[in-house]
């Protein structure tokens, strides 16, 4: 019994910690902007959500995302509402993709192990996120944004779309090539670290 209750005293103050360390990051504006389409940006914040898979169980991930998405949600300097509720979204569908392959406890982190996390985490991710991304710019709010895209994709790359629907297809793809990128990020810095304290720990 005293086992279980330590056990959990140790994941609410895991789980307590990293959400407060993605908070904290997210106030030091730990990113930077994503070439292609400079609107997204990688967050480093993303990283401790990982760890928290990594070190306790998806749940603790799952939870250091939603309080991070909670806290993103209050105002400078964060966003409103869509910006957070899309991160979640990304932070979320990489953890499921993650879990997929990081299921048995004690699983040893090694190169192979790694490629698959990637691999699942980059499909469920860019799935969710490309379907997301279409239906926020296309279908839901293109007002808002086909227009910011066009102007975008026309400054940065040059690239001229007389159509919509091309021009939120682009939009998909070039998301979709972020959110690629992005997996590998939050994954690798966050294995590093589970790394070291599992060598700690012993």
């Amino acid at each position: 019994m005293q086992t279980v209750q330590v056990r959990v005293s140790k994941w609410i103050a895991g789980t307590s910690l990293l959400a407060s360390t993605a908070i904290l990051m997210s106030l030091l504006r730990l990113r930077f902007p994503y070439p292609l389409l400079p609107f997204l940006s990688f967050d480093l914040a993303e990283i401790p959500a990982v760890l928290a898979l990594l070190a306790f169980d998806f749940k603790s991930g799952f939870t250091v995302a939603v309080i991070h998405w909670i806290t993103l949600n209050f105002g400078r300097p964060f966003h409103a509402i869509i910006g957070p509720l899309m991160k979640l979204i990304a932070v979320i569908s990489m953890l499921i993709g993650f879990k997929i392959i990081f299921s048995k406890p004690n699983l040893t982190l090694n190169k192979r192990i790694l490629g698959y996390m990637i691999i699942s985490g980059s499909l469920i991710r860019i799935g969710l996120m490309s379907l997301a991304t279409f239906l926020l710019y296309y279908v839901i709010f293109p007002e808002i944004y086909l227009p910011t895209s066009t102007q975008v994709l026309k400054n940065i790359l040059g690239i001229e779309l007389e159509s919509t629907l091309l021009v939120g297809v682009v939009t998909v793809v070039f998301t979709a090539l972020f959110n690629l990128l992005h997996v590998p990020l939050s994954l690798l810095p966050a294995t590093s670290i589970y790394t070291l304290y599992k060598k700690i720990k012993r």
